[in-house]
């Protein structure tokens, strides 16, 4: 049986780059491509494929976020994070939220084929150059303050980061607007910004938002 793969990166000539590397095993078939987080929802309610290659900077909804309500709907669908940033609190989080493979997209090119078929078998995978990083924040203890949010607390601080205004992100999540002002608060408080251009800026330099 085929593994079954869908493609979710806002650059085409990104997916096209992906679709040449796993052309190339006969077990592998690509279902679907996206470009928007958007996208990668429908894809995976409509077609269930075994593995998602996602990109985490996006127009919409970013990787992170559908990272996460992927997990909270325990979706069977693996997820691959390839992007560009591997440093700061990008992968532990993201690995945590519920991505079961994490490869940056300077990293060796086999690696995308080792990881689809890592997760074929049920296991997880992590880049090389990734896995080194993680290894020295986890030995030297250096992390971002971003580290310091829960994973509610990020999703609230990248909607306030693409500009959303609170009403529509309580409306979004499903929460009273007093509850998304408490939230904001407690962002400010734990990032120690003081107001939502901050919070933006802190995510584009951690690789969280696009520049």
């Amino acid at each position: 049986m085929k593994i079954r793969v869908a493609l979710v990166d806002d650059h085409a000539i990104l997916r096209a780059g992906y679709r040449f590397i796993l052309d190339k095993d006969p077990d592998v078939e690509i279902i679907a491509e996206g470009e928007s987080g958007e996208d990668a929802l429908r894809i995976v309610r409509e077609m269930k494929p075994d593995v998602l290659v996602l990109d985490v900077s996006m127009p919409g909804l970013s990787g992170v976020e559908v990272t996460q309500r992927l997990a909270k709907q325990k979706s069977s669908t693996k997820v691959i994070i390839v992007t560009m940033h591997g440093q700061g609190p990008l992968p532990r989080l993201l690995l945590e939220t519920g991505a079961s493979a994490f490869l940056t997209k300077s990293g060796d090119s086999d690696e995308l084929l080792k990881a689809v078929r890592a997760l074929a078998r049920g296991e997880r995978y992590v880049g090389a150059a990734v896995a080194q990083q993680l290894a020295l924040a986890n030995a030297t203890g250096d992390r971002s303050p971003l580290d310091r949010l829960t994973a509610r607390e990020l999703e609230v601080a990248m909607m306030f980061g693409r500009g959303e205004r609170a009403n529509k992100i309580a409306e979004r999540l499903h929460l009273s607007e007093k509850t998304v002002h408490t939230y904001k608060m407690r962002i400010f408080d734990k990032l120690e910004v003081r107001s939502e251009a901050e919070v933006a800026l802190m995510l584009v330099r951690y690789g969280l938002l696009p520049g």
